[in-house]
């Protein structure tokens, strides 16, 4: 019953530990007089495992931290509604850091794991933690499958469709660009070799960008939004806001979008479009 394996149940971990599980439930009920923090899921058989002490504590002191930790959980969650083992093990150690009061709502929607991870996943997620290339056949839509090697930079779920996505500069380009993981067909770490220091600021990249990672071409786009938006949007500030101000009942927001290959600012037209209140 390790912290990051997940936890086990009492009958699989007496057959490893060669006991019964009686003795199984003895040492679990000893674990939690000496105050070890011992959780279990609603499944059945249920399965035990240890909250990292480390961490638990201070999180199920402060609410803040705690209601914080729970959002990463939901959103876990939301992107991986059938997860795999790893996502499982992951959930209930995130579950595992939270007060009684809201482990024990969290726990009720974990989902049993299906399948395993991404072998792709697992493969990009250690040549970024290793500092190695990759050898690697992406197919984009419409086009025949391509190879190449490429550094990783960084990685994260788009927060959009909430889709892993990969960034990385191919070998012999100069820039960072961006990759979809569900279309890699194949990808090997190339574990001879080490990738160089990239400069990659996600602040600039992402935190600012209207979904167009990479493009070094941008314009100004002014919107000037109708009375009734103007609660909406008056008092937030924008991805690559530069100024917001009233104009009359109108507000009117200039904002610095990235262009296209078409030299379009597709994403801010895409949010024009829903808004239905800016000229």
């Amino acid at each position: 019953m390790s912290r990051a394996g997940g936890g086990c149940s009492c009958s699989p971990c007496s057959a490893r530990q060669r006991c019964q599980p009686r003795e199984v439930q003895r040492d679990l009920r000893l674990l939690r007089s000496e105050g070890w923090d011992v959780l279990q899921t609603n499944e059945r058989p249920a399965r035990s495992f240890l909250a990292r002490p480390w961490s638990a504590q201070e999180v199920a002191n402060d609410p803040v931290r705690a209601v914080i930790h729970h959002a990463l959980l939901r959103l876990l969650h939301h992107h991986a509604p059938t997860p795999s083992r790893l996502y499982h093990e992951t959930l209930l150690e995130l579950s595992g850091q939270l007060p009684a009061r809201l482990r024990e709502v969290s726990l009720r929607s974990l989902t049993l794991p299906a399948g395993d991870t991404p072998r792709t996943l697992e493969t990009l997620a250690a040549a970024w933690c290793w500092g190695e290339p990759v050898r690697f056949t992406y197919r984009k839509p419409r086009e025949e499958p391509k190879t190449g090697e490429a550094d990783v930079v960084f990685m994260e779920i788009n927060r959009d469709n909430l889709d892993w996505y990969v960034f990385a500069r191919r070998r012999g380009e100069g820039q960072v660009k961006t990759f979809h993981l569900s279309r890699f067909l194949d990808a090997a770490r190339l574990t001879t070799e080490t990738s160089p220091e990239i400069a990659f600021d996600p602040r600039r990249e992402l935190d600012s960008a209207w979904g167009i990672i990479g493009g070094r071409q941008h314009c100004e786009v002014a919107l000037r939004f109708a009375p009734e938006a103007v609660p909406y949007v008056a008092h937030c500030v924008w991805p690559g806001q530069v100024t917001g101000e009233m104009d009359g009942a109108h507000y009117l927001l200039r904002l610095k979008a990235p262009l296209n290959r078409e030299h379009l600012s597709v994403e801010v037209m895409v949010w024009i479009r829903s808004c239905r209140s800016a000229t």
